[in-house]
């Protein structure tokens, strides 16, 4: 078993997905990594059936993480400009991004 853990520490859950979505300055988007549904521009569906284990955000503007797991940060995590990755000691179910400038691009890697 703690071969299992090993391996999907080291390569993800072997389900991966990606997306890409622009926002206007200011509006926000839930990125859902364990559940279906439909794209609206509220919410996006990343669907790889558990929570995510590797996550890489790349924006083209600055923006940010308010939320994890349905959960408020005290303060937003800042990506940078180009972008971060997370690719160790998460369990995300979701992710909330935030536009701090119009016209953000996200692209989305979850594994």
């Amino acid at each position: 078993m703690s071969s299992d853990k090993a391996l999907i520490s080291l390569f993800g859950n072997g389900h991966r997905e990606n997306d890409v979505f622009t926002r206007a300055a200011g509006e926000s988007v839930v990125c859902h990594f364990d559940t279906s549904g439909n794209d609206s521009l509220t919410d996006r569906y990343l669907f790889i059936r558990q929570f995510a284990k590797k996550v890489h955000i790349s924006v083209n503007k600055a923006a940010s993480i308010t939320h994890i797991g349905g959960k408020e940060l005290k303060a937003p995590k800042t990506i940078p400009t180009g972008g971060i990755v997370f690719k160790g000691g998460i369990e995300w179910k979701s992710i909330t991004v935030k536009s701090d400038q119009a016209a953000t691009t996200f692209e989305i890697y979850a594994s």
